[in-house]
């Protein structure tokens, strides 16, 4: 029998700090810049005493909890600069109080830019954060073996047009496809994954697209085009059973009754439970020419659409 899934599109929760609990932010911010001047911004993570930030300190509990718990997912406004060192500095701030900052590629940065660098495509190799290719339905976790409990992204900067986020719910693609016994087999199996862009030597590793937390919720890893690229680099292609099953999730993936679009603005901040929230953008213009690398003396106002992302494992 098919689930009502009605009550799983739900729009993503908006909750801003409160302004005692963002100037004990500002502290903490000031004390990582003056302890790590000589280091990449991302090496020396944040760090409070609950006793003398106590309203910092349980407004991150709460948000802990309502992604724990309840929405799984929230925007959080409030954190619109003009400078872009002072926005990387605050993000970075606020992302390793709430969780345990993970490292994101061969290079050991905990921070990654969300720009289009203008080079090649998803297909041809590069990482999805550095192109402004949309459509591609996933979670950020495929690339490493260990879940990742807290996904934060950050927009500095909008596009010219398009690039809206798209969340989906994890419970309300399963309860889709519960009327296809087949498909839920299928992905409930081991397939192969590769850490694209995490190490120097790619490895492969295999998991499963669909798996269930010690409380039943539904928990995936999916992200197709790496997925496919993994199976030809194991020499083991995906079998005509699993292929018909990616195609029924693709196509419950795009169902807008599963969906829920936002545009971010600059200065707000999405936080989700990444293997509970699977997520993709529209693909966007941008108002300049693509760049490769943006010096941190740009003003955020003057940039093509600007995201930082990072990946938090709980504290």
């Amino acid at each position: 029998m098919n689930m009502d899934v009605s009550h799983f599109r739900q729009e993503a929760a908006k909750v801003r700090l409160s302004k005692a609990a963002f100037d004990e932010l500002l502290c903490a911010k000031n004390i990582v810049e003056s302890s790590g001047q000589d280091h990449r911004f991302d090496t020396t993570p944040a760090c409070i005493n609950p006793l003398r930030s106590p309203i910092l300190h349980a407004e991150l509990n709460n948000i802990r909890n309502m992604i724990d718990h309840e929405t799984h997912v929230l925007i959080l406004d409030g954190f619109k600069v003009d400078s872009l060192a002072v926005f990387k500095s605050l993000i970075w701030t606020f992302g390793s109080l709430l969780g345990k900052p993970m490292v994101q590629n061969h290079l050991g940065h905990k921070v990654i830019e969300v720009y289009d660098r203008g080079g090649k495509s998803i297909e041809e190799g590069a990482r999805y954060h550095q192109t402004r290719q949309g459509a591609y339905v996933h979670n950020d976790g495929v690339s490493d073996p260990l879940p990742i409990d807290y996904l934060i992204l950050a927009c500095g900067q909008k596009a010219l047009l398009g690039g809206e986020s798209i969340l989906i719910d994890a419970s309300a693609v399963y309860a889709e496809l519960m009327t296809f016994p087949d498909v839920l087999t299928q992905l409930k199996c081991d397939f192969f994954f590769e850490n694209r862009g995490m190490a120097e030597d790619e490895t492969l590793f295999k998991a499963p697209i669909l798996s269930f937390s010690d409380s039943g919720i539904p928990l995936i890893r999916y992200f197709r085009v790496y997925i496919e690229s993994a199976h030809l680099k194991a020499g083991v292609p995906l079998t005509l059973a699993q292929t018909q099953a990616l195609n029924i999730l693709d196509a419950v993936l795009d169902q807008s009754s599963v969906q829920h679009r936002t545009l971010l603005e600059p200065g707000q901040v999405l936080i989700s439970a990444d293997n509970k929230f699977l997520h993709t953008r529209t693909h966007f213009i941008d108002r300049n020419v693509p760049c490769a690398q943006i010096n941190d003396d740009e003003r955020l106002s003057d940039l093509n659409r600007y995201m930082l992302r990072m990946w938090l494992r709980k504290p």
